[in-house]
């Protein structure tokens, strides 16, 4: 059986759902019958790229950058095709919006016969100006029409772009983001002596009621929303505290915006943790303000922690939060809705217990690393075979296209 060479396109590597699930991908594809390069593009973090298997090849294109820029995305257009060419490769994977749309282009104008994209997230949205809207939601169209098969994390986001009219249904699949569910239950497990020291380490009293947010502080994640319900919920249980997990580049915005509230002491920003099931563990309740998702890894993985949830209506909230079940899901930025449902869990702290116990019990295995490793092979395995096994391999990739 021939080897199928892949490469994976992801316009960078930090520490977000979207890349550790680019990550968990490449690390565990079967080296027997892949051969994986990952391409990723300036401004990947150190740390993430550390973790890249020795068996994945990396490719550093540094005008691969985040933000729209003619020059640099022309650039990466044709380092990226011209690598595929010299390449070969049997199978483009792409990843998040700019490697996606850089990506597929490439991967076209290049002639390889399997093009495969990843929604992690849409890349229209409402936050966005009706123009740019617009601009995204054309190019999502236009790739999507060579793209051979279209990987969802939730069905919530698929649904939005079969509605948008971005392919036909037949060409999706819904692959859930694969996590390490183990360590966050066995965080769930931690004595209350364990937990108190965690919360220390955050600057949190250990008997204190506490709601937290894992997420990058990024605008996106709306923790000016995080901020303002804290407001709200300390006017009704003043010895809360609340805490914002995450690097990024809104640090500084925050804390600042916590100090003019006269908040300090009591809304905390520690950066990044490594030990996040950890601090999942210690919370009474997770919020999540998030303005847009495509599968929300931080409820997943609060659920799995027997934390409950309360959370913005964003794609896939209502994937993992049933609604009065293991938490509430709110209309998006309406405050005072969520920090009512935070008031009324932190209030009834046994009803919050059963919450948390009926999340964890639906978790399931479909969010493992495993799951979604072997179910992307299986699509990688089925589109070859509808191309006869490896065209790359055989010297009969599809004629370059003028894109």
């Amino acid at each position: 059986m021939e080897v199928l060479k892949v490469l994976h396109v992801h316009t960078r590597m930090i520490r977000g759902g979207a890349d550790e699930n680019t990550l968990f991908t490449v690390n565990g594809l079967d080296p027997r019958r892949f051969q994986v390069t990952l391409a990723v593009g300036g401004g990947s973090e150190p740390s993430m790229l550390g973790k890249i298997e020795p068996q994945v090849e990396v490719l550093e294109i540094p005008e691969l950058v985040r933000d729209i820029s003619p020059r640099n995305d022309l650039a990466a257009f044709n380092k990226l095709r011209r690598h595929m060419r010299d390449k070969r490769y049997d199978i483009v994977h792409t990843h998040t919006a700019k490697g996606g749309i850089l990506g597929r282009f490439a991967a076209r104008a290049a002639g390889v016969p399997i093009i495969v994209h990843t929604l992690h997230g849409s890349t229209f949205h409402h936050a966005l100006d009706p123009i740019q809207y617009r601009v995204y939601w054309l190019l999502e169209k236009l790739t999507a029409r060579f793209t051979k098969r279209i990987i969802s994390v939730g069905e919530d986001l698929k649904d939005r772009y079969l509605t948008a009219g971005i392919s036909s249904v037949e060409h999706y699949d819904v692959i859930r983001s694969g996590m390490d569910l183990g360590q966050f239950r066995t965080a769930a497990a931690m004595t209350a002596a364990q937990k108190a020291e965690v919360r220390r380490s955050l600057g949190v009293p250990a008997d204190a009621p506490l709601v937290g947010k894992v997420a990058r502080l990024e605008e996106r994640k709306g923790y000016r929303y995080f901020i303002e319900m804290a407001e709200k919920v300390l006017k009704q249980v003043p010895t809360a505290h609340f805490v914002g997990v995450g690097a990024g580049e809104q640090l500084d915005f925050l804390n600042a915006e916590v100090a003019r509230r006269g908040l300090g002491g009591q809304i905390h920003f520690p950066g990044f943790r490594a030990d996040i099931a950890e601090v999942l563990a210690c919370l009474d309740v997770t919020v999540l303000t998030s303005l847009w998702e495509g599968l929300p890894r931080a409820l997943v993985q609060a659920a799995a922690c027997s934390v409950p949830a309360v959370t913005f209506e964003v794609e896939g909230a209502r994937e993992v939060v049933k609604d009065g079940v293991n938490g509430y899901v709110v209309p998006s930025r309406d405050v005072e809705q969520l920090a009512d449902r935070v008031i009324s869990l932190l209030a009834h702290p046994e009803q919050a217990r059963a919450m948390g116990t009926a999340g964890s019990a639906l978790v399931h295995q479909g969010w493992t690393i495993e799951s979604m490793v072997r179910e992307i092979s299986a699509v990688y395995e089925a589109l070859a075979s509808e191309t006869g096994g490896s065209p790359a391999a055989r010297g009969t990739p599809e004629a370059a296209r003028p894109w």
